[in-house]
């Protein structure tokens, strides 16, 4: 896989930062221009030190390629006026990372004003919190990758042992004690953060009352989920309190609105499953009885 795919990939996730990738070549490809030498023989002779970014890797290691830029020349001030470019293109390469795991019941969406800021939703399909829609927001330090844990904040809180009740900050420390690059991604935190709603943890809580209810009283957990399930689904059709226009929210379900999408949807479907039917059946361009190649009339 080349620049110019990889490129066009992220472009049509991120219109936005099309021409920062660009500039990003650009400056990166002049770095250092082509200068001249004399050899033995006392003649000219043209050595480039041209410096340009290496090739893209596969997608699967992208993250790590990106962050690899940023070890390079750490003193120089060509690095340091290019790093807010590595880190934003990391980012990038980070969500292509958290597409490719296909995490179920899982939606995020980086904020128009800044990578550092990305908005999810979880919605849980089993457990004791069987129903839940979860809305959360991951802050990314702005020195990533050298850096602490991200955070991530539910709003509104959520009643779980490792959940603050206060904040609705998770404890993700507890799953990231040192946050280690390239061994650590930000979809492994958002993977995390919807783990904790089907297997759940009481060692060292930030919220005793809810672990210590989980293991003395299940029946009264479940009541206290359930509360906190109502509490979030009252809540679903407030609009965030941001401006961005990638915040998440839901409206109520309108007929005239929604249904058209709605046949969209499953039309796509069936007509996938359709495509899939034909292409087991194969297609033949050869006349049957005839050894000759496109010898078939489709007309």
């Amino acid at each position: 896989m080349n620049h110019e795919n990889i490129d066009q990939q992220i472009s049509e996730a991120f219109p936005k930062w099309n021409t920062k990738i660009r500039l990003l070549r650009i400056m990166a490809s002049e770095n250092f221009k082509t200068k001249g030498f004399e050899n033995s023989d006392g003649k000219q002779q043209n050595i480039s030190l041209k410096k340009v970014l290496p090739p893209t890797p596969n997608i699967g290691d992208l993250s790590s390629s990106a962050v690899a830029h940023l070890d390079r020349n750490t003193n120089s001030k060509q690095t340091q006026a290019y790093s807010a470019y590595f880190l934003e293109y990391s980012l990038i390469s980070e969500y292509l990372l958290l597409q490719k795991q296909f995490l179920t019941g899982v939606y995020v969406i980086p904020s128009a004003g800044s990578p550092l800021k990305w908005f999810g939703v979880i919605f849980i399909r089993s457990g004791l919190y069987q129903g839940g829609v979860f809305r959360f927001t991951l802050y990314v330090p702005d020195n990533y990758p050298d850096c602490e844990c991200p955070i991530l904040v539910f709003d509104p809180p959520i009643f779980n042992p490792v959940i603050n009740i206060e904040t609705g900050e998770l404890d993700v420390k507890r799953a990231f004690p040192k946050w280690r690059r390239n061994v650590n991604h930000l979809w492994q935190v958002v993977q995390y953060a919807r783990r904790i709603f089907y297997k759940i943890e009481t060692e060292s809580p930030v919220n005793s009352e809810a672990a210590e209810m989980y293991v003395k009283d299940l029946e009264l957990y479940k009541v206290r989920t359930s509360e906190s399930l109502s509490a979030c689904n009252e809540k679903l059709y407030e609009k965030p309190n941001t401006d961005d226009p990638h915040a998440l929210y839901f409206t109520p379900w309108d007929q005239s609105v929604h249904e058209d999408f709605r046949k969209k949807i499953f039309s796509y479907k069936r007509e996938e499953q359709d495509n899939s039917k034909n292409s087991q059946n194969g297609l033949s361009w050869m006349q049957s009885g005839s050894l000759q190649i496109f010898s078939k009339n489709f007309s």
